[in-house]
């Protein structure tokens, strides 16, 4: 069993290949195109006379009934397939519309989406400033701290050597 897919919706055929692109094309547009318009049987509606005067008589009343069985036959079958065009119409309005909902819907996630992001580039911005600062400060308090580690040491050893001149000084 085959499945075609045809706009969307799945239908289970057996042996049914999709339809050429030329003949694709040239039904769906004049399917727009096309009014619907009511079945005339071309020789019965031109001369007003009864179908079974129209058709040929064979030889026996079987072959009228069989012809204006056809005939009933065919205006079912044309009343069906006008309604069947009628509903793919429809059905064609309301793909439409859907794809039209489901276009603004997306169109609005891309909106909200867009500020969501905006949004976060700029936290993103403001933290890699804030970052950035403190990268600065680390690096000035470091430089600062090795001025006074350096600072302390000369003073430790000006303290060494002055206690060191004085106790010698006193010792003689």
């Amino acid at each position: 069993m085959l499945q075609h897919y045809y706009h969307g919706e799945v239908a289970s055929l057996h042996c049914l290949s999709p339809p050429s692109l030329p003949f694709s094309s040239h039904y769906h547009s004049s399917m727009i195109t096309m009014t619907p318009s009511p079945f005339h049987f071309p020789a019965a509606a031109a001369t007003h006379q009864p179908i079974q005067e129209v058709l040929p008589v064979v030889g026996n009343a079987s072959a009228v009934s069989g012809s204006a069985d056809d005939a009933c036959q065919m205006a079912e079958e044309e009343e069906r397939r006008r309604r069947r065009m009628i509903s793919n119409r429809e059905s064609a309005r309301r793909s439409r519309m859907r794809k039209q909902r489901q276009l603004s819907e997306l169109r609005g996630q891309v909106l909200h989406l867009r500020d969501a992001n905006r949004c976060l580039l700029d936290e993103l911005n403001h933290a890699m400033r804030g970052c950035s600062d403190v990268h600065c400060q680390n690096a000035r308090l470091k430089k600062e701290r090795a001025e006074l580690e350096t600072k302390l040491e000369h003073l430790m050893q000006a303290q060494r050597h002055h206690t060191s001149t004085s106790s010698s000084g006193s010792e003689p």
